[in-house]
């Protein structure tokens, strides 16, 4: 007897259900995007540096990140068991990083000077970039190293 019957919400609630689906759908797809975001935190690391090092020569780090939390970078000169540490700064993350999808940006220089280079001989030597996220989800992510082969002039 009442199989027939169908009962019709009214338009405003209509509205309002459709509205409630749409909001929900677009927080499950921004939530999507920030997940990967979390998961995968540093886009790019580069780094520059000629091949023969001396006073001046320029060590430049190029880092994108994207954007939901801090990134630490640090670059440092390895030779046998010593190392120096060249460049150690953070790259921001957005102000409301899960709804922000806009990549970091950093481009970070120095110049190597006497009294760095007079800790070390002459001959090869490595130069590491380790750029490191932070935790999400009780997992942290592992670095992004980028190591470049360089050799020291003499003093």
């Amino acid at each position: 007897m009442f199989d027939s019957l169908t009962i019709k919400d009214a338009r405003p609630i209509v509205w309002l259900k459709r509205s409630i689906a749409t909001v929900f759908g677009l927080l499950l797809l921004i939530g999507a995007v920030s997940s990967h975001r979390a998961y995968f935190q540093v886009r790019s690391l580069d780094v520059n540096a000629p091949q023969l090092l001396t006073d001046w020569s320029v060590v430049e780090v190029a880092v994108v990140c994207s954007g939901r939390n801090r990134v630490d970078v640090e670059a440092e000169l390895i030779q046998g068991q010593h190392a120096e540490a060249l460049l150690n700064f953070h790259v921001p993350g957005n102000d409301l990083a899960f709804f922000d999808p806009r990549a970091q940006h950093a481009l970070v220089s120095t110049a190597l000077t006497k009294e760095t280079l007079m800790h070390f001989e002459p001959g090869p030597a490595r130069l590491r970039v380790v750029a490191t996220g932070r935790p999400q989800w009780g997992r942290r992510p592992p670095p992004t190293v980028r190591e470049l082969d360089v050799t020291i002039q003499s003093r």
